[in-house]
């Protein structure tokens, strides 16, 4: 499965936009705030319900609209989806069947990005690492989401009765079940990552060549202890703060290189390669484990990494069964003639054109 035509009305500073994509590689090209990032976006916001920037609604409807409106058609069995969003509502339907989960866009439309603020993954807090490990098990395991879920209803639960003071026992009652699914979310979370790390290991010899990289899940509460116990261990603390301090939802995944941290021991631009490094290990990962096709948007590749590590990426993509949509300035300054197949498209005020292959 891939993105086969995108429709864009009133999104962002794009114009009435309508595109056949290409089932490999889709270039995108155009100048600086022409609107190349916000195509990508759209597309994010199709699997996502949401941008990839920090932006209010307001900020992705066109200033001469009351709403945006996003279609795409997928290229298997026919299967449509359509978003439209006003400041108030928004509608998400799939096959013309109003839906209410996101969710159900992201298990039709898997998607992935890398853009200039993605070394925010080892840089910024545990929630995005928790969203990379959890993007890729919700993806090759169908009984995460509802343990996902389940956790989180009996979590909230447990966490109204320590706000309203109530009785050990009643704020207890919720851990038989946080305790069930939370062992399932680690073991799968486990299981997951011990996969990636192989991956990450093959990929390291060619983008980080004569380093050790690891990652370490970190599950949210201590080692030594069952999350059983440390629930009831730490029932006062958590009654003063009125909230559950240990759990799945606090994990975090601790990446090293050489045995230092990522955060602290290589460089911005090092970050950036390795965030890349680590998104190449999920697409990797799906594509074997997953007969669907996972969306690539890889925004302004030529100015987040040197033309040596650009070759190398885009060399090991290319083998991968991915759809790509990537940004640049120009044509020239993105190797992209290896690839089976592919499209250019000229972003220019917020209009978008497919031009001619050269080749």
């Amino acid at each position: 499965m891939g993105l086969k035509s995108l429709e864009i009305s009133g999104f962002r500073n794009l114009q009435q936009v309508k595109l056949v994509a290409n089932e490999d590689l889709n270039l995108i090209i155009g100048s600086n705030a022409a609107g190349k990032t916000s195509l990508l976006e759209s597309i994010f916001y199709l699997s996502y319900g949401r941008s990839f920037r920090n932006s209010q609604i307001k900020d992705l409807i066109s200033y001469d609209h009351d709403f945006f409106r996003l279609i795409t058609d997928l290229d298997t069995q026919g299967s449509r989806i359509g978003i439209e969003r006003s400041l108030k509502d928004q509608t998400i339907r799939i096959n013309r069947q109003a839906v209410t989960r996101t969710s159900a866009l992201a298990t039709l439309l898997p998607v992935l990005v890398l853009h200039p603020d993605s070394h925010q993954l080892i840089t910024a807090g545990p929630d995005n690492r928790r969203q990379y490990m959890d993007w890729g098990v919700f993806h090759v395991e169908h009984n995460f989401i509802n343990s996902w879920k389940m956790y989180k209803k009996a979590l909230n639960q447990r966490n109204a009765s320590l706000r309203l003071r109530q009785s050990d026992k009643l704020c207890e009652m919720w851990n038989k079940e946080l305790v069930q699914h939370a062992l399932i979310i680690e073991n799968l979370r486990n299981e997951y990552l011990k996969q990636i790390r192989v991956i990450v290991n093959n990929l390291s010899v060619e983008l980080f060549p004569g380093h050790i990289i690891n990652l370490e899940h970190k599950r949210g509460w201590p080692e030594e202890l069952t999350f059983s116990d440390n629930l009831s261990r730490n029932l006062i603390k958590d009654r003063e703060k009125g909230f559950t301090q240990s759990g799945p939802h606090r994990a975090d995944i601790k990446i090293t290189v050489d045995g230092k941290s990522a955060q602290t021991s290589i460089s911005r631009g090092q970050q950036k390669k390795l965030v890349s490094l680590l998104k190449i290990a999920q697409l990797t990962l799906f594509s074997e484990l997953s007969e669907q096709k996972c969306i690539l948007l890889y925004d302004d590749l030529p100015a987040e990494l040197d033309k040596l590590n650009q070759n190398k990426i885009m060399n090991i993509i290319s083998g991968l069964n991915i759809q790509l949509f990537i940004t640049a300035i120009s044509d020239d300054l993105v190797d992209y003639k290896t690839w089976k197949s592919y499209k250019v498209f000229h972003v220019e005020h917020g209009n978008v054109t497919e031009q001619v292959n050269k080749s």
